[in-house]
């Protein structure tokens, strides 16, 4: 998730003040339909590129559905990753962790959102990330034989929304988190105003969400993000049912995954093969 400039912060909330009206009719057609026009530059802020993975064996997929839908797998085993990117990233910015489950042994899959990437003719909105990603997992469980009971579903900040959304469709059984979000609407009121939680449209509510997940996840945040603060992975930690936080020293948000020591990296590869949470001592 990327961080705006202090111009852009203040452009944000001339426009919460002149569309103040909005907030008191929020469900009109015409308000919501306005309200994403304003927020959504924000929420999905996609870089003009796109970036083709290059992994033993993988292949870029194309799926016709709604939109045309891109992913890019490779197989090695029944047990499959699935990886969820974040807002100011395409598909292809997670392939070194890709690489890195590939290698140990996980079949991978890296989805492409809406408005991204391959698929940047489309227009993206949670509804959409949603749909599409559902429809790419279940494709690729399907044609290449892997069960959701299988699948875990990993998702780096916005990705996270994504990922959760799935979890609670049954698409996979366990969660992998990286620097997640309570809900977009939190984040919001954070960096700009709290007025700013009534106009986000795309809401990805993750804290709503997660006690309806039963099954195992794991949470990675940083000690010292300043775009989803700590408290955002503590809180959710304590959602879940059966969760655990692993909360890395001095890391910030886009260094993230840089911070991760071996051990770190025993332990999310134990988690992905057996799906369970060890506590630590």
């Amino acid at each position: 998730m990327v961080k705006l400039r202090p111009a852009a912060r203040k452009l944000y909330l001339l426009w919460i003040w002149a569309c103040t009206p909005l907030i008191f009719f929020p469900d009109t057609i015409f308000a919501v339909s306005l309200r994403g026009s304003l927020t959504r530059p924000f929420i999905f802020p996609a870089p003009h590129y796109r970036v083709l993975p290059s992994l033993p064996g993988g292949q870029l997929l194309e799926i016709p559905g709604e939109r045309k839908v891109y992913g890019y797998y490779a197989k090695a085993s029944k047990k499959l990753v699935v990886f969820f990117h974040g807002n100011g990233e395409v598909m292809g910015s997670l392939e070194d962790i890709a690489s890195h489950m590939l290698k140990n042994g996980f079949s991978t899959l890296l989805a492409e959102y809406p408005g991204y990437g391959y698929a940047a003719e489309y227009p993206p909105s949670e509804e959409n990330l949603y749909t599409d990603a559902e429809l790419l997992v279940r494709h690729v469980q399907r044609q290449f034989h892997h069960r959701a009971a299988d699948t875990v579903l990993l998702g780096f900040s916005l990705g996270t929304g994504v990922a959760v959304e799935l979890a609670a469709r049954g698409a996979g059984q366990a969660l992998l988190l990286f620097a997640p979000f309570t809900s977009m609407a939190e984040l919001a009121a954070i960096h700009y105003t709290p007025l700013a939680r009534l106009m986000v449209v795309d809401r990805f509510d993750n804290a709503s969400k997660a006690k309806h997940i039963t099954f195992p996840v794991m949470i990675v945040h940083g000690s010292h993000d300043s775009i989803v603060p700590v408290q955002h992975g503590r809180t959710l930690a304590q959602l879940f049912p059966q969760a655990k936080l692993i909360e890395l020293a001095g890391a910030e948000h886009n260094d993230l995954f840089g911070h991760l020591g071996e051990q770190h990296w025993r332990e999310i590869l134990d988690f992905c093969r057996t799906f369970r949470l060890v506590k630590s001592k």
